[in-house]
């Protein structure tokens, strides 16, 4: 393995970290799966694609944007994004296309109506690389946004929501996960994708040294709602940040050695579940590999016997 290849993403180390044969049919052997659903793709492209246009040409403007300039072209990017990306044919009915169209719509506009301006006018990037190197460990992530603040820097990654995202409820089983008491292969990429970002970023040319770092995931759809009106179903979403930050420097010793153990097994390669009865409760159910499978179809039979 190369030292490009050895550069791992925080989504490689969670799938291997979720279960070593599926990183080994997903990423070595590349075995093709079903398409994934059409209106969560369609969706995160779409929002994702409005905020980085936004605030690229309000970073790049000769002449200053105006609050309700960034809002109006941000609105007329999403619009035109969905129009672009989305195709009626992978959706159920037209009243499905027209809900995830007119949702994903209102998140953006919401956004722009509360944080949205703040991160347009002082983001230095999007969609930007960041890359840290741990001893021999090479890692890497793309930042959605990095926004300049008082302090520091402020890295954002923008979701639909926070499923799969740590939070204080969850951070205490980050050592339990480490020494094998529990299994929160779920929360694994947020964990990777903090430690990664928050490292990372202090090796861009924009850092400087006692800048503060922070990271934060950004639920643009939350909040949903929907109500009938006389010209058809009226909905609307909203959304918020998850500052991970303090959890990440609190757990930082258990985040650090769960992402050495995941790297160092892809780079052995190492494949073996060690964990299988875990990642079989709580994993096999939504993964694409298990019908070929032999660590889950012996288990099966088994359970059969």
């Amino acid at each position: 393995m190369s030292d490009a290849d050895r550069r791992l993403s925080p989504s490689r180390l969670a799938t291997y970290g979720t279960c070593p044969r599926k990183y080994e049919y997903d990423a070595v052997w590349d075995v093709e799966t079903p398409d994934e659903s059409r209106r969560y793709l369609d969706r995160g492209l779409a929002y994702h694609a409005a905020i980085e246009e936004t605030c690229n040409a309000v970073r790049e403007a000769d002449e200053a944007f105006s609050d309700e300039e960034i809002r109006e072209y941000a609105l007329d990017r999403v619009r035109a994004e969905w129009t672009a990306r989305a195709k009626r044919s992978e959706y159920q009915s037209d009243a499905q296309f027209e809900y995830d169209r007119a949702l994903t719509i209102s998140a953006v506009e919401s956004f722009f109506e509360t944080d949205g301006i703040e991160h347009a006018r002082n983001s230095i990037a999007t969609e930007k690389t960041v890359t840290y190197d741990r001893g021999d460990r090479h890692l890497k992530g793309r930042a959605d946004n990095i926004v300049r603040t008082d302090d520091g820097l402020h890295i954002y990654d923008y979701k639909g929501s926070f499923n799969g995202i740590v939070s204080w409820r969850s951070a205490d089983s980050i050592p339990l996960h480490r020494n094998g008491e529990e299994y929160i292969a779920g929360k694994l990429k947020s964990l990777f994708q903090a430690a990664i970002y928050i490292e990372g970023a202090k090796n861009l040319d924009v850092y400087e040294p006692g800048m503060d770092v922070e990271f934060s995931f950004y639920a643009l759809l939350k909040n949903k709602t929907r109500e009938g009106h006389p010209d058809g179903l009226q909905v609307s979403a909203s959304g918020y940040p998850r500052d991970v930050t303090d959890i990440y420097e609190e757990y930082r010793d258990d985040i650090w050695a769960i992402i050495e153990d995941c790297y160092d097994g892809i780079v052995g390669e190492r494949y073996e579940p060690s964990r299988f009865e875990e990642i079989r409760e709580h994993s096999c159910g939504d993964c694409d590999y298990r019908a070929m499978c032999s660590d889950y179809l012996s288990a099966e039979v088994r359970i059969d016997e």
